[in-house]
């Protein structure tokens, strides 16, 4: 294995680390502090949800794709060369499939997130109002 060869690996691992640590401090964003950030000592601020909720689907997704993205990195390295099997010729698609499939991806990904912000939204705001009803 050369130096670089492994650099490249151990970036992989230190990559997926990271990634599952910043993954797993949005995750433990419960409903309960995401009410309690918007909330105040008289009333709440209606605009704290729909943010908060965005911002932990966004996390979420973004979070998953790293951690996917250097998984996939790792997995490189146990896996030979499938794309160095196709001749020059045959390879040329290769990068216009993955661009049309990642812009693809994203869009349907954004779709997905803003659907789970909703879901986050209702329950925070379901979460704030139960608590304004007890006092």
């Amino acid at each position: 294995m050369t130096a670089s060869a492994l650099v490249q690996l151990v970036s992989a691992c230190v990559g997926i680390m990271g990634s599952l640590f910043f993954a797993i401090g949005i995750m433990r964003q419960s409903v309960e502090a995401m009410g309690r950030l918007s909330g105040s000592y008289w009333d709440w601020n209606p605009n704290m949800p729909p943010a908060l909720a965005a911002q932990k689907a966004d996390y979420l997704f973004g979070g998953g794709l790293i951690v996917l993205a250097f998984v996939l990195q790792l997995t490189s390295y146990f896996v030979p060369g499938v794309l160095q099997m196709l001749s020059p010729d045959q390879g040329r698609w290769v990068p216009w499939v993955a661009a049309a499939v990642t812009v693809f991806c994203f869009m349907a990904l954004r779709f997905a997130a803003s659907r789970m912000a909703a879901h986050f939204q209702a329950q925070v705001e379901t979460w704030l109002k139960n608590r304004q009803s007890q006092t």
